[in-house]
């Protein structure tokens, strides 16, 4: 457990320690996660961002030592689908959005595409203690022609060429030489995964995955990346799959789709992909909160679906919202909705 970590207090979302600071806290309730169990009455000692000693809590506290009996404490949580680099475009947005993962308990997030420059420069203000906020994991956002279309590219305006590391079209005529080149150029640049995002065929992701796995950069996509279906984009090894109602492909966006009943193939058809799913441990980042705002109710039963058959679920929002002129995340209402709507545990969420 000796890891640098943003330490939070749960109860009010109270930040307790910054990255760099020391501090002793006494008697808190440690929330350990592995073993799913509390310890009480614990004393953490935290020197420069660094737990260092983890004791069992003497009954007395001097006068000048801070008791935190009733508190928890636990490791950050973990947004794995934000879209920093489209959300922190302004300083303000930048403050806005970090105060708000922390005060929520999240000291990391997972980028699944935008423009890398403005997390960089995110990233600047965080090293130079400016602002306190979650440490960001990037990825290079791959998409093909048809999703293009010729249109004028935000992610990449200002950059010296259409494409960047961090912003690839591709087609199925690119070359295995080249699919090579641009991943590297992606991890080189400070990437972690690749967003493979829509018009990709399963031809196509059968040769980019291995290339991911040869030079340690992760394979994130879309749950079908059409014309990759869901099955093709899981039979591929993408390693994490995001949105549970692109299961079906886009029939989830029509009204005549959210008010239908599914029939026993339907279901057959579904649970074969999760046992596919849960047997090469891949991860559904199910982004409930966005499906529930745009009425589709029925990712709530997908994924409730998937946890039953041991899918792996992990908890992204891809979503935040305004409070006043603030922009805040809603991370909260994400573990909400995967316990209440989703039948998840609280252990598990």
């Amino acid at each position: 457990m000796k890891k640098t970590i943003i330490l939070t207090a749960l109860l009010g979302a109270l930040v307790l320690v910054s990255y760099g600071q020391s501090v002793t806290l006494y008697n808190t309730n440690i929330v350990d996660v592995e073993n799913g169990k509390i310890i009480p009455g614990m004393t953490v000692s935290v020197k420069d961002g660094i737990i260092t000693k983890i004791a069992k809590a003497k009954k007395k506290i001097k006068r000048n030592q801070t008791d935190y009996t009733g508190a928890y404490l636990m490791p950050g949580l973990i947004d794995s689908h934000t879209h920093w680099g489209n959300f922190t475009m302004t300083p303000e947005y930048m403050r806005d959005m970090a105060e708000s993962y922390i005060a929520d308990g999240v000291t990391t997030v997972r980028d699944a595409g935008g423009d890398v420059r403005i997390v960089k420069r995110y990233e600047a203000k965080l090293d130079s203690g400016n602002i306190v906020g979650p440490s960001v994991y990037t990825s290079s956002f791959w998409a093909g022609p048809k999703y293009y279309g010729g249109r004028a590219r935000q992610d990449t305006r200002g950059y010296e060429t259409v494409n960047a590391p961090w912003s690839q079209e591709i087609t199925d005529s690119t070359s295995l030489e080249h699919l090579e080149k641009i991943i590297i150029e992606a991890k080189v640049y400070g990437c972690t995964g690749l967003k493979l995002y829509n018009d990709i065929s399963y031809d196509m992701l059968k040769k980019i995955v291995p290339l991911c796995h040869k030079h340690g950069v992760k394979p994130w996509g879309h749950f079908a990346i059409f014309p990759a279906t869901a099955m093709d984009v899981v039979k591929a090894g993408v390693e994490t799959v995001s949105h549970t109602y692109l299961i079906d492909g886009k029939e989830g966006f029509t009204s005549e789709f959210k008010a239908k009943r599914f029939s026993q193939a339907e279901i057959e058809r579904r649970d074969s992909i999760f046992r596919e799913m849960a047997r090469l441990g891949t991860i559904l980042d199910a982004t409930i909160k966005i499906c529930m705002t745009n009425n589709m109710e029925f990712a709530a039963r997908y994924t409730n679906e998937a946890y039953r058959a041991g899918v792996k679920i992990a908890a992204g929002t891809d979503w935040v919202y305004m409070e006043g002129d603030r922009m805040k995340s809603a991370f909260l209402d994400e573990l909400d909705l995967l316990a209440d709507s989703c039948g998840m545990s609280i252990p598990m969420c």
